[in-house]
C-alpha cells in the first residue's frame, strides 16, 4: 500500500505529465495547422484555399498572379457592367446547351448571383498545367450558388456578337455551393459535336451539347471568403468584399485530363456566368463577357521548300514528318526518335505547316521528295510556347548526262564504255523505238568528231 505522501507525489507527477502532454498536443496542432495552410494543390504555389486575394504565407495569390484589369485588351480579368437595367444577361430561356445564348439587358434578380468580376489565369508549373479561377458578386445569395466558367478555343464571335463560337473540346467548369455552404464542389464538361445525344450529353437529347460531367476530385482546391476581404487589384482598388461574395479555385488541368500530358490544347477566351439553380438544365442568368487569355502552350513549324536554282523555285508535293527528338538531343535523327504522326505536304507555294505542336525538341524529316530532286537533310526544331519556327529546305536539282558514241562512217550507234563520277556504263547500241541511229548521231551540242579507239578523258560541268 502506498503512503499518502507517495500518492501525492504520483498525483503531482501525473498532472505534470498531463500538462506537458496537453502542451505538446497544442504544439502539434499548431504545427499541423501551419503545414496545412502552406500545403497548396500539389505542384502549384498558388493558394486557393484561403478565400482571399493577397499573400499570406504562400508565394502566389491573385495580387501577383499576373492578370491585367486596366489596359485594353484586358487579359484574364472580366469586369461586369454596373448593376441595374443596363447590365446585360442571358435571357429567353438560355441554358448551358444553347449554342448561341440570347443576350438581353437587365432581368438579373439580386438573389441569383449578380456578378461583378471574374479572374482567370492558366499557367504551367513544372510539367503540369493549372487553371486559377475567381468570381466576385454583389451580395450573398439566399439560395445555392452555381457559377460556370467557360473556356473556348475559338475567338470568333457567335451570332450574338458577344460569346465565341463553340468547338469540340471547349471546357465548362462548374463551381457549385450548396445553400449556406462554404466548401465548393467542382466538375467539368467538354463540348461534344458527334455521337448520340442521350449517350454523350449531360442534359440534351442531341449534339452539339455539353458532355457528361467529369469529376475534379483530388485535382482542385477551392474556397470562398467567410469574412470580409479586400480586393487590391486595380482599377477601383482597394475594394472591400463582404462575406460569401468571393470564391476561388485552383485546378490541375493535366492530371484531371482537361489538358492531357504531352498535348497543348489552348484556349483563346474565358467568361463567367451564373445558373439560376443547381440543375444543369436551369436557365443561365448573369454573365461577364469573354476576355482573352495569355496562355498558349502550342508552337508552330512553318516549312519552306525550294530548289537550288537562282532565284530558287518553290517545290510542290514534298512530304515532311515530325519526329520527337529523344535523348541524345540534337545530334542526328536516330532509332530512339519517335514519330509524332504529324505530316505536312507542300503546296504550289512550296509551304506547309505543323500546327498545335507541344513545346519540345523535334526533327523535321523529308519523307517524300519531289521527282527530279535530291532529298534535303533533316533539320532540328526547338518549339517554344506560342512561338513559330520557320525552316527552309533546299532540294538540289537532279540532271542526267547521256553519252552517245556514233560510228561516223554510217551514223550507226557504237556501244562503248562511258565513265562518269567513277561509274562505268555502256552507251546505247541501238536507237529506241520511234527514232533512228542517224537522228541520234545527227544531234549537235557537245559533239566531238575524228576520235579513234582508246580512252578519251572528259569532264562534265553542270552550272548552277
Amino acid at each position: 500500500m502506498l503512503s499518502s505522501s507517495t500518492e501525492s507525489e504520483n498525483s503531482v507527477r501525473n498532472k505534470t505529465v498531463a500538462h506537458w502532454g496537453a502542451g505538446l498536443a497544442c504544439l502539434v496542432l499548431l504545427l499541423s495547422g501551419t503545414t496545412a495552410a502552406q500545403a497548396n494543390l500539389p505542384g502549384s504555389p498558388f493558394d486557393a484555399s484561403d478565400g482571399n486575394l493577397v499573400l499570406d504565407d504562400e508565394t502566389k495569390d491573385w495580387i501577383n498572379v499576373g492578370i491585367n484589369c486596366v489596359s485594353e485588351p484586358k487579359v484574364g480579368c472580366g469586369i461586369d457592367k454596373p448593376t441595374g437595367q443596363n447590365d446585360d444577361s442571358f435571357g429567353n430561356g438560355t441554358k448551358e446547351d444553347t449554342a448561341v445564348p440570347t443576350v438581353i439587358d437587365g432581368s438579373i434578380p439580386n438573389n441569383k448571383s449578380d456578378l461583378t468580376r471574374f479572374y482567370t489565369k492558366l499557367v504551367t508549373e513544372g510539367d503540369k498545367d493549372f487553371a486559377y479561377l475567381a468570381w466576385e458578386r454583389v451580395q450573398e445569395p439566399t439560395g445555392t450558388t452555381n457559377m460556370d466558367f467557360e473556356f473556348n478555343k475559338s475567338a470568333t464571335l457567335s451570332g450574338n456578337g458577344v460569346t465565341p463560337v463553340r468547338s469540340a473540346g471547349d471546357v465548362l467548369i462548374k463551381y457549385d455551393l450548396s445553400q449556406g455552404g462554404t466548401v465548393p464542389t467542382l466538375g467539368y464538361h467538354l463540348w461534344v459535336t458527334t455521337g448520340v445525344g442521350r449517350d454523350v450529353c449531360e442534359a440534351s437529347n442531341s449534339v452539339p451539347c455539353w458532355g457528361k460531367v467529369q469529376p475534379l476530385t483530388g485535382n482542385f482546391e477551392g474556397s470562398i471568403n467567410t469574412v470580409s476581404v479586400v480586393d487590391p487589384i486595380a482599377p477601383d482598388n482597394p475594394r472591400t468584399l463582404s462575406a460569401r461574395t468571393f470564391g476561388e479555385a485552383a485546378i490541375n488541368l493535366t492530371d484531371s485530363g482537361i489538358i492531357p500530358a504531352g498535348t497543348c490544347k489552348g484556349f483563346s477566351t474565358a467568361y463567367l456566368k451564373s445558373r439560376s439553380s443547381d440543375s444543369f438544365t436551369a436557365a443561365v442568368k448573369d454573365f461577364i463577357a469573354p476576355q482573352p487569355l495569355d496562355f498558349d502552350k502550342c508552337g508552330k513549324i512553318d516549312v519552306v521548300k525550294v530548289d537550288d536554282d537562282s532565284p530558287a523555285s518553290a517545290l510542290q508535293g514534298a512530304v515532311f514528318t515530325l519526329y520527337k527528338d529523344e535523348a541524345p538531343v540534337g545530334t542526328a535523327p536516330g532509332t530512339e526518335d519517335t514519330t509524332t504522326g504529324l505530316t505536312c505536304t507542300t503546296g504550289a507555294d512550296g509551304k506547309c505547316s505543323f500546327a498545335d505542336v507541344p513545346t519540345g525538341n523535334y526533327w523535321v524529316v523529308e519523307t517524300t521528295t519531289p521527282a527530279g530532286h535530291d532529298t534535303a537533310d533533316p533539320q532540328q526544331a526547338v518549339v517554344g510556347a506560342g512561338g513559330t519556327v520557320t525552316l527552309t529546305f533546299i532540294n538540289p536539282r537532279d540532271f542526267k548526262v547521256i553519252v552517245l558514241v556514233c560510228k561516223e562512217a554510217d551514223n550507226s550507234l557504237y556501244p562503248s564504255t562511258v565513265t562518269v563520277n567513277g561509274e562505268d556504263k555502256t552507251s546505247l547500241a541501238a536507237a529506241p523505238s520511234g527514232l533512228t541511229a542517224a537522228q541520234l548521231c545527227g544531234l549537235g551540242g557537245a559533239a566531238y568528231g575524228d576520235l579513234s579507239h582508246g580512252d578519251h578523258p572528259a569532264n562534265v560541268n553542270i552550272p548552277q
